[in-house]
């Protein structure tokens, strides 16, 4: 062991290096203690992660107003594949209704109309499962413009569709383009903004998704199935000029060991601020060493190799962060987020009883949901994300309560019906989107460690959307069972138990950069709301 390497000294945290000198020495000496400590310093769990004065925020480096602009033009450049993504979301809303007419070419029935909403959701988790190798071996920006392919495919089946199964087959294609994109997305964004515009940029996709849905509700309001079919090809073909004129993420770059191609991708986001990105580099090359030490010998056998790779992933700073992201998406499912967006024609027309005009009604909650993704995004900017997600969640739960309510105790029609299913259904949409909609992408792109970021995406996307087939697919069968009223009670419920377990462990990410979430995680404790008496402790056994 080094004698002048101190095993209890810290790892090099994002927010210090700016303490340290403008060059790569602190990263030499501070590569000698990673590999003098190996087992010790990665199991260290007894360090002191955030400053020991409990509502100190971490001093962070800001881009300059070029770097910001370059962040920007990243985000713009996925915007048009997050609107892309939205689109086949929200086409079953607007596509059964068509289908359900006596005019219609193709006629179904509820069983073929649940598959034709839910196969969608089927083939998401295929591509989610294979996005996570794929971020690994070909980079986030490739990924990305790879799941434009399918996407495009899949609208030219549907738009030709002459009988079910080629209609099915494109829906299944679409959603596979979906399942790609949807960790890739939030990956590249979080990797390239600052801490301080990190949560905007990556929610603003989100809004971008919700205006997707907008703009196929508005497009089936108005046209037949396949002409709207045929104008979704647009945003995805689009998305493939876009992402060639952005830069590839740095944190990529650097695990591929392409130190020119990340230094000068840096410059562009950074705006060519020398100071930042020298820090940034520091740290993530640091990062990089700390992982590389996990990488097994090709002198193992295969089934040490299986072991040790388990060991490796079962890791309180993997496993914790994963806990939390899936529960949070189950749970997101069972309060009908993509209920109302899959039935969202249908479902209102049930409980207004055709008090309500069902399309206009569609395009209005399409509307608020796109309008307060884009003021989730400003408030992410001013209150932090933990703060949405437990008022998001309460007041899913109590107007889904208050709606469930209304529907079974109404006895019979009246005039203010449709006020009140207006009150209720706005503040539904509206709270549920302010932070359980918006939310999945920051908690993928923050929550977990940059090492599996890629895998662990991938695997939380295929339980999300798995969870979203199922409730699509036993959605009618449950509304036949239970009624309108019954399924807002367990949307009310759901949310309940969401907002619970939200406040218990989700970590306030404000202002927190992606290597302080990390060690956090690497620390003794899940629970949230006990981490500053767990940092006390720390710092009375740092003392003794």
């Amino acid at each position: 062991m080094d004698p002048n390497c101190d095993k209890n000294k810290p790892l090099l945290s994002y927010h210090k290096v700016n303490i340290l000198s403008q060059n790569f020495d602190t990263l030499k000496e501070n590569e000698k203690c990673i590999q003098s400590n190996n087992n010790e310093e990665l199991n260290n769990n007894d360090k002191v992660v955030y400053d020991e004065e409990e509502d100190d925020v971490p001093v962070q480096y800001t881009s300059n107003c070029r770097g910001v602009f370059a962040q920007c033009m990243v985000a713009g450049a996925v915007l048009f594949l997050t609107a892309g993504v939205g689109m086949p979301i929200g086409y079953s809303g607007v596509l059964l209704p068509q289908l359900n007419d006596t005019n219609s070419t193709l006629h179904i029935d509820q069983d073929i109309g649940s598959w034709i909403a839910s196969i969608h959701s089927l083939a998401s988790p295929l591509g989610s499962l294979i996005s996570g190798p794929l971020l690994d071996a070909i980079g986030r920006r490739s990924c990305l413009q790879l799941s434009a392919i399918p996407l495009c495919i899949g609208w030219l089946l549907i738009g030709f569709a002459t009988n079910l199964w080629m209609m099915l087959l494109g829906r299944f294609f679409a959603g596979f383009g979906v399942g790609i994109c949807g960790v890739a997305a939030q990956v590249l964004v979080g990797e390239t903004a600052d801490p301080g515009i990190r949560g905007f940029l990556v929610s603003i996709s989100i809004a971008a998704y919700c205006a997707g849905i907008l703009l196929v509700y508005i497009l089936g309001s108005a046209f037949t199935w396949e002409i709207v079919a045929f104008s979704c090809i647009i945003l995805p073909a689009i998305s493939l000029v876009t992402l060639s004129l952005i830069s590839e993420s740095p944190v990529w770059l650097i695990r591929r060991g392409k130190m020119k191609a990340a230094k000068k991708a840096l410059m562009w986001l950074r705006g060519g601020d020398i100071k930042q990105i020298t820090a940034e580099m520091s740290v993530l090359i640091t990062r990089t060493k700390q992982d590389d030490m996990r990488t097994l010998p090709s002198s193992m056998s295969f089934w040490e190799r299986l072991s040790e790779t388990k060991s490796k992933i079962i890791h309180p700073g993997v496993i914790k962060p994963l806990i939390i992201i899936n529960v949070f998406l189950f749970l997101q499912a069972l309060s009908g987020t993509y209920i109302i967006v899959y039935y969202g024609v249908d479902l209102i027309q049930d409980i207004g009883k055709g008090s309500v005009d069902k399309y206009m009604a569609a395009v209005v909650t399409a509307t608020i949901r796109f309008v307060f993704c884009l003021l989730s995004c400003v408030l992410l900017l001013k209150i932090g994300s933990r703060t949405i997600a437990i008022v998001s969640g309460t007041g899913t739960a109590l107007s889904s309560l208050v709606l469930a309510a209304f529907v079974l105790t109404r006895v019979e029609e009246s005039y203010f019906d449709i006020y009140i299913i207006g009150v209720c259904l706005f503040m539904y949409v509206s709270l549920n989107t302010i932070g359980l909609f918006t939310l999945i992408g920051t908690m993928i792109s923050e929550l977990l460690p940059h090492r599996a970021r890629g895998i662990g995406g991938g695997f939380s996307m295929f339980i999300f959307n798995f969870s979203l087939f199922l409730t699509a697919k036993i959605f009618p069968l449950v509304r036949n069972l239970v009624g309108m009223g019954g399924v807002f009670v367990i949307f009310g419920v759901s949310a309940s138990l969401l907002t619970i377990f939200m406040w218990l462990t989700f970590p306030d990410t404000r202002n927190r950069s992606l290597q302080e979430i990390e060690d956090y995680f690497n620390g003794e404790n899940i629970i949230w709301i006990k981490k500053k008496k767990c940092q006390n402790k720390r710092l009375k056994n740092s003392e003794a």
